[in-house]
């Protein structure tokens, strides 16, 4: 388990991202850009938790940039919440970003007490990110995770998809579960 402070994480978000991407590689991103919301299509999936329904809202979009850098990067934010209840699960906030090689790097801290470093391919409408890296608070509730795969994937216009898989300490030994599953539909501007 990593443990690590925010002044760490944001150092080595800086580290890990100066230079490497540019504003002509990151075009490959608007497929995603834009507010993405679901009501009541999110599904969460646990052995050790009952299966429930939540709504999310997805917000990807182009962040201010420096005229002395060809680096671009995206904002990254999700908001979650129980579809009965209507109470608050949990937030993420962060960054993405391409290399010239065309992967993407998504970076991202959660008020759960979990940051995560994740990367993988993008093509003209899926993104498949694996976790490089995961740091977490020591006094965090939830189980250590150990792997994690993260799936956008754009149907149309107007629907986005997102699949989460994961391993934690305890659930698979091998490979990963599904975790959660949800459909969003664009917002109008």
């Amino acid at each position: 388990m990593l443990v690590v402070s925010p002044f760490e994480f944001t150092l080595t978000l800086l580290l890990l991202t100066t230079g490497t991407v540019s504003a002509r590689s990151s075009r490959n991103f608007a497929w995603i850009v834009g507010k993405w919301r679901s009501e009541f299509s999110g599904k969460i999936f646990w052995p050790t938790v009952p299966t429930m329904t939540y709504g999310e809202e997805v917000v990807i979009d182009l962040a201010p940039r420096a005229k002395s850098t060809d680096n671009q990067f995206y904002n990254f934010s999700a908001r979650a919440w129980s579809h009965t209840t209507k109470d608050f699960f949990h937030n993420e906030w962060g960054f993405l970003s391409m290399d010239d090689s065309g992967n993407a790097t998504l970076m991202t801290a959660g008020n759960n007490g979990f940051t995560t470093y994740e990367v993988g391919p993008v093509s003209s409408s899926k993104m498949v990110l694996t976790l490089r890296d995961i740091g977490r608070i020591a006094f965090s509730r939830d189980l250590p995770v150990r792997d994690l795969r993260r799936t956008f994937i754009k149907h149309d216009n107007d629907y986005l998809e997102q699949i989460l898989e994961m391993r934690t300490a305890t659930h698979p030994s091998k490979g990963y579960i599904e975790h959660a599953r949800v459909m969003y539909t664009k917002q109008k501007s």
